[in-house]
């Protein structure tokens, strides 16, 4: 519900920002005269769905609008934490050591 709320503010300051570029994942990107910059998500508002590329020029570091090169050899995963995707570690570890214990 949050996320809508956000999106439709956001579909309302469009109007005032101008349309910089869109990354892979279909989020747009937008800048207003004044020189704040903002990202419009596709679907769900999930900030880990921004590449590192656009997250750079998000946070002015730098000013260099980013373009689809083949630069990266690694997609960009967003973080999957909570989902079914989640990294679980294998439950069947040995004991590699034994338990410090006082009396012993």
């Amino acid at each position: 519900m949050l996320s809508k709320i956000c999106n439709a503010i956001k579909r309302l300051s469009r109007k005032e920002g101008k349309f910089v570029g869109k990354d892979e994942n279909g989020n747009s990107y937008y800048e207003s005269s004044e020189g704040k910059r903002w990202v419009m998500y596709s679907g769900i508002s999930e900030p880990t769905t921004v590449p590192p590329e656009w997250h750079i020029w998000l946070h002015y570091t730098n000013d260099a609008v980013p373009v689809n090169s083949k630069k990266r050899k690694l997609k960009h995963i967003p973080n999957l934490t909570g989902t079914k995707d989640a990294y679980y570690p294998n439950q069947k570890v040995k004991n590699y050591y034994e338990r410090w214990s006082p009396n012993h």
